[in-house]
């Protein structure tokens, strides 16, 4: 991207129509996310044709690869807010700068927890009960993802970084050449077909880890290269403490707040498991049908994050919190059809997914309540995303772990167990826990608590020291350290 092209991308967020923007920047997210929905679709197919336990391996596995998935993608989300930020002021160097110290920090961890992840996976998957005839398989399954855990923090690094400076187009043609080298990939390396080992359960990983990783390494020339509104240079990866503990300080708390919403879930599907298997499957197609139901409004949330960090960057307070408006009332638009299509057609999509009359039932049960809090839940994704783009990720954090820590969990053992009203107190745990956050984080968005900058206003510089960085406004020089809050 050319300085002429990335001047006129920023000018297209932090000028003009608020609302155009805003979908130029969220339909590639919802393809990115409909991509992703598809590539796991298309294991689980294949897997299916080798029975029950090949299915079941990579589903063990998941709740482990997610726990470390979490950490990098909550960590990138400093990448989002800082070359949001430093792009809206126009302070290119800077952004640069944040680019590769969260590359550099991002390659550190992916290593190591490359390392950690295959020596672990054994006991893990020993200590998650897996049983002798899964065991074998779900381990060659996790050692080698967890192998390929570099190329998957690169993808989540890169898709962070370029949707800070306004481009989320290309994250999502790299994630829908990823999908469809992996569809390619899979049968063949699942069943032996051709020249191709049949590795089975393997396969299907190993295909997962060479298709991120051919797009990995494409995304990492293109920011080297400086064709995409980044420029990396080898200067830039040196890492530097403050800008490292800047990084940590925004990261960590999205890192916290996705681990315990994972973990949150595994432990309601736990509760769930004690009122049935049925119980379990209609909360799990139900969790299927909600993720799709909730693509346009993770699109927005992620939209608003760039433009809420941009504007705040330019110094433009009032245009970011019209931009946070809109994503809200656009996503809380869209969740209310979305409720109204699920509670009527909700018989119609619970059968698509299974023919068991107990499931049915329970499924149509659940949507015809808990379909009333979609609205909420669009407007919550978007707020979360509007603190996430401005750098304050604790409050983020707190939204996640106060819906289901302070609110879901403890309503879902009181209405379900105390009250006996057993699956239905779950339903009603999740509309209460929904509402209540909704309402909580709108709050917290109304007091203004997220129009702070986390970058200081550029410092003085010599005139030799602006001329020498091109495209920078009142940058430091290539060899400062970035200056941030404390």
């Amino acid at each position: 991207m050319s300085p002429a092209q990335l001047y006129k991308n920023q000018k297209r967020l932090t000028e003009g129509p608020i609302g155009r923007a805003l979908l130029a920047l969220a339909w590639p997210v919802m393809l990115s996310n409909l991509f992703q929905t598809i590539h796991n679709l298309i294991d689980t197919f294949w897997l299916g044709r080798l029975g029950k336990v090949a299915v079941a391996a990579p589903t063990i596995a998941w709740p482990l690869i997610f726990l470390v998935i979490s950490i990098g993608f909550g960590l990138t989300v400093a990448g989002t807010a800082l070359v949001a930020q430093y792009t809206g002021a126009g302070r290119r160097e800077e952004a640069n700068h944040a680019a590769g110290q969260v590359v550099a920090f991002m390659a550190i961890l992916a290593g190591l927890a490359a390392v950690i992840g295959v020596l672990v996976a054994r006991p893990l998957l020993s200590l998650m009960g897996a049983g002798p005839d899964l065991l074998e398989q779900a381990v060659s399954y996790l050692q080698i993802i967890y192998a390929g855990i570099p190329t998957l923090f690169s993808m989540f690094v890169i898709s962070a970084l370029l949707n800070g400076v306004g481009d989320t187009v290309t994250p999502m043609k790299m994630m829908g050449a990823a999908v469809a080298i992996n569809i390619v990939l899979s049968p063949l390396l699942i069943f032996g077909w051709g020249p191709f080992p049949a590795w089975e359960v393997a396969g299907a990983a190993v295909a997962t880890v060479i298709s991120r990783g051919l797009l990995s390494v494409v995304g990492l020339y293109l920011i080297f290269s400086g064709r995409l509104g980044i420029h990396i240079r080898l200067r830039h990866l040196r890492l530097r403490w403050e800008t490292v503990k800047k990084i940590v300080a925004i990261g960590a708390p999205a890192s916290l707040g996705i681990t315990g919403t994972a973990v949150g879930f595994s432990v309601m599907t736990g509760i769930l498991a004690r009122f049935g298997t049925a119980a379990v499957s209609a909360f799990g197609i139900g969790s299927r049908i909600v993720s799709l139901a909730l693509m346009p409004a993770m699109g927005l949330g992620h939209a608003t994050a760039a433009m809420v960090g941009q504007n705040l960057g330019a110094e433009k307070p009032e245009r970011a919190e019209r931009a946070a408006w809109l994503g809200m009332g656009a996503s809380t638009a869209i969740l209310l059809v979305a409720s109204v299509f699920v509670f009527f057609f909700r018989g119609s999509l619970i059968r698509a997914f299974i023919a068991d009359p107990e499931v049915i039932a329970l499924g149509e049960h659940m949507f015809a309540l808990t379909a009333i809090a979609f609205p909420f839940m669009g407007m919550m994704q978007v707020i979360i995303g509007t603190y996430q783009g401005s750098g304050h990720t604790v409050y983020s954090m707190f939204f996640e772990l106060f819906r289901l820590w302070v609110l879901r969990i403890p309503l879902v053992y009181f209405l379900g167990f105390t009250l006996g009203w057993q699956a239905t107190g779950i339903w009603w745990a999740m509309i209460i826990s929904n509402f209540g956050t909704a309402a909580l984080a709108l709050g917290f968005f109304l007091s203004g608590n997220w129009k702070r900058r986390v970058i200081k206003k550029a410092q003085p510089t010599t005139r030799s020291t602006a001329e020498s960085t091109v495209g920078a406004t009142a940058a430091p020089t290539a060899e400062a350290p970035i200056i941030l809050h404390k």
